[in-house]
């Protein structure tokens, strides 16, 4: 008996959680993508010390969850295995590109967009500005691998157009030496113009640091 596979196109309900309040006096509209094992509201927690009359934060949601202790415990979320990988990309890239379009309509005048990737919702970051044009005032991939199976040159969202900063602490205990080399490697091989700023810290996101690159970059 020969066994068939076969895919379908479904809706499906996404989440995402938002910090502050979008309105005339938003200057700061800062676009959120978590890393593996995690909920996006953890992301917003590292807001918490701006001013959300003026820094409108939106967090989106990996479209996979799980429990994280086999089956129980607290349920985390994330973006892409390597099954079926591909549709996966598709998806949550149709997916980001219709909650940042959507947010993204309604900023008033002036406002600055930036978008913040860590850990895999960097990675996740790339693969989606690959597929999809993507505009933004600065792009924060934050502790994360650069994915070296695409052509990023050939992204359709022109990344070099695209002010980023790629960011890491010291003392990240998945990006030691070798995995930073590798990485720069990778940003040479497809020409990113980037900057690249360590700073003092482990594999997690700062709040002061945070602040410290919107001070410098925007």
């Amino acid at each position: 008996m020969q066994f068939k596979t076969d895919y379908i196109k479904v809706q499906k309900t996404a989440r995402f959680s938002s910090y502050g309040q979008l309105n005339e006096q938003t200057k700061y509209f800062w676009f959120c993508l978590h890393g593996s094992n995690m909920l996006c509201e953890q992301m917003l927690y590292k807001f918490t010390d701006f001013d959300p009359n003026t820094h409108y934060v939106v967090a989106a949601e990996g479209l996979s969850r799980f429990y994280a202790k086999g089956m129980q415990g607290d349920v985390v979320a994330s973006w892409m295995t390597k099954r079926d990988r591909l549709h996966e990309i598709d998806d949550f890239s149709n997916y980001l590109s219709q909650l940042y379009e959507q947010c993204v309509e309604h900023l008033p005048q002036g406002c600055k967009k930036i978008i913040v990737a860590f850990s895999q919702g960097g990675t996740t970051a790339y693969r989606w500005m690959h597929k999809k044009k993507v505009e933004a005032d600065l792009f924060i991939p934050y502790s994360c691998w650069v994915p070296e199976d695409i052509d990023l040159k050939a992204s359709v969202t022109k990344l070099n157009d695209l002010k980023t900063v790629y960011t890491y602490g010291t003392e990240d205990q998945y990006l030691r030496e070798d995995r930073v080399a590798a990485v720069k490697n990778i940003i040479h091989k497809n020409a990113l113009n980037l900057k690249i700023h360590p700073y003092a810290g482990k594999h997690r996101i700062e709040k002061k640091h945070l602040q410290h690159l919107l001070e410098t970059y925007i």
